[in-house]
């Protein structure tokens, strides 16, 4: 192993050191001891290489007797720190950052060329949904001077030194900073807090092995939802005072971990919020469950929304309430709650404008405000909070999908789909994303749309409404009518308040089936609570609620040929 130049050794101190400082590695005790580690092995000079075994007993606290034969933890955790490495230095700009090469655990230095190499989105302002443009992460450039295969250029003593004495300074300045936060009104939104705690006492290695797959696949996939701040399972969930503090714990049920018990609790009272039992024994079946669970608990409307939300009922408070009482508008289009969510968006858009989430959540609530005749409420374009927020972390699912959305809105299909499909990319759990890229395909003349739609729904019981509409609709396209008004039917039961979607779907198949009276029915109570006699003309009942005006005219002449009057 070539020896490091001292100025060598002080640019991994220091690039170990920027790591440690950010957001991700504070809430992260393991990711943050593993850095440590390789750093620390990497300065000591040692020729003896790294191994999984090396790095599993002395970076992450396994006892003597670990087996990596049937152990995959080391380098799951080592994909998990070089996948947290590749975000921060896309995100943060510098000359020189951290590489963990493929199937190696030795930690290099190499130069920053995230702008060039990484795996980034192209956006350019000037030319909204230009499709996403993904190019290889190079973990580690053949020639581009690592530290140990190349001289950095020499750096003095004085130079050193004066580097050092400016980090103490910034040491003086971070602390006196930290001292005084108190006083400062906060600037990030208080996301909710999940701790994913790892089945303790385990021993037998294959079950524990079994385990530690399983706390992966979890804190991965909680990972891609942007409501939620997942820390390690090391963390301390009460160093946030601001934000709520979960735990998702995992039960061994027998001693080959052949089924096991995840439990979401409040940290603050003990309190159980949900639970669920889960076969362990196929894989493929244990992880399509494992996925379900992460939806249940962290999708839009999981039990940590819910939870929240009993907490901030009817609170239009800039931030995170705010952003609830949004969701809960999206999913039941309680007409009632849109001005309020308008006018705290844009509150909350003023007060967190650095937040990726929230930008891309505003650029829906403005075109919303646009649809309903509300532009004002909301001050900006919807193009330019999409765009902001993909800026702010183009790894964002919300933030892609925004972009997407914003191209569908211009009629740019192609640039549409090409974003959206990136969004369920990064996040395949996520329902909303996946039902409204599908609803848009199928007003882009796309059928194969119909398959998103219809999975957002069959992996998520609480999928917004006006997604289950869509696909009820299409089945009555194709001559379905019972399979429609099935699906209406069942939607419209767990709606607590209108549906007019569904309820127009559920018309429609009730008449196509010969029962024309439930449908005379359901159609009184839509055309009242849209302010009409029931013998209006179906194309102002339908204006009220439906914006395409392609769609009215297709629905207009489907309740013409129904003849319930």
């Amino acid at each position: 192993m070539p020896i490091l130049t001292e100025a060598e050794k002080l640019q991994l101190c220091l690039e170990r050191d920027r790591l440690l400082c950010s957001s991700e590695f504070a809430r992260s005790p393991t990711m943050s001891k593993l850095l440590r580690y390789l750093v620390d092995h990497k300065l000591q000079e040692e020729n003896t290489p790294l191994t999984a075994y090396s790095v599993a007993v002395d970076a992450l606290g396994r006892d003597d007797s670990f087996d990596t034969q049937i152990d995959s933890y080391p380098r799951v955790q080592i994909g998990r720190l070089r996948r947290m490495l590749d975000h921060f230095y896309l995100r943060e700009k510098s000359e020189s950052r951290l590489f963990i090469p493929y199937h190696h655990y030795e930690i290099i230095l190499g130069p920053n060329e995230s702008d060039r190499e990484g795996e980034n989105v192209a956006i350019d302002s000037e030319q909204l949904g230009g499709e996403p443009v993904v190019s290889s992460i190079k973990t580690e450039p053949p020639n581009r001077g690592h530290a140990g295969t190349s001289r950095m250029p020499t750096v003095s003593r004085s130079h050193v030194l004066m580097i050092l004495a400016a980090i103490a300074f910034l040491a003086i300045a971070v602390t006196y900073f930290l001292q005084k936060t108190d006083s400062v009104t906060a600037t990030k939104i208080a996301y909710p807090a999940v701790v994913v705690k790892t089945t303790e006492g385990i021993i037998d290695s294959s079950s524990r092995a079994k385990l530690e797959m399983i706390h992966s696949h979890l804190v991965g996939a909680l990972e891609k939802f942007d409501q939620v701040r997942i820390f390690d399972e090391d963390a301390d969930p009460t160093q946030s005072s601001r934000s709520s503090q979960y735990l998702l714990e995992t039960s061994n049920l027998n001693d080959a971990a052949n089924r096991i018990q995840l439990r979401l609790v409040n940290s603050a009272t003990r309190e159980v919020i949900w639970s669920s039992r889960i076969e362990t024994m196929d894989s493929q079946k244990r992880d399509a469950d494992l996925d379900r669970a992460v939806i249940a608990i962290a999708g839009p409307y999981g039990k940590i929304a819910q939870h929240e939300l009993s907490k901030y009922r009817v609170d239009f408070t800039p931030g995170y309430p705010c952003l609830l009482q949004f969701h809960q508008y999206m999913r039941y289009q309680d007409s009632a709650l849109l001005e309020p969510v308008l006018q705290c968006m844009d509150a909350s858009a003023q007060q967190y404008p650095n937040d990726s989430y929230l930008m891309s959540m505003v650029a829906v609530a403005k075109n919303l405000s646009e649809r309903f005749g509300l532009p004002d409420e909301i001050e900006g374009y919807g193009k330019d909070f999409a765009l902001r927020a993909a800026k702010l972390d183009n790894d964002s699912a919300s933030a892609t999908f925004a972009v997407a959305q914003s191209a569908f809105l211009e009629g740019d299909c192609r640039k549409g789909v090409a974003w959206g499909e990136r969004a369920v990319s990064l996040n395949p759990l996520n329902s909303r994303i996946m039902g409204y890229l599908g609803m848009y395909m199928l007003a882009c003349n796309m059928p194969e749309g119909e398959a998103y739609s219809t999975r957002a729904l069959k992996m998520d019981a609480n999928a917004d409404q006006v997604v289950a509409a869509t696909v009820a609709l299409q089945k009555l396209r194709r001559g379905d009518a019972k399979g429609a008004q099935e699906l209406s039917s069942k939607y419209m039961d767990s709606v607590p308040g209108a549906a007019p979607g569904l309820e127009i779907s559920y018309i429609l198949s009730s008449a196509m089936l010969g029962q024309k009276e439930e449908a005379r029915k359901a159609w009184r109570l839509l055309a009242k609570r849209s302010g009409f006699p029931e013998t209006a003309d179906p194309a102002d009942v339908l204006g009220r609620w439906i914006a395409n005006p392609n769609l009215v005219r297709e629905l207009e002449s489907d309740f013409r040929k129904a003849k319930l009057f």
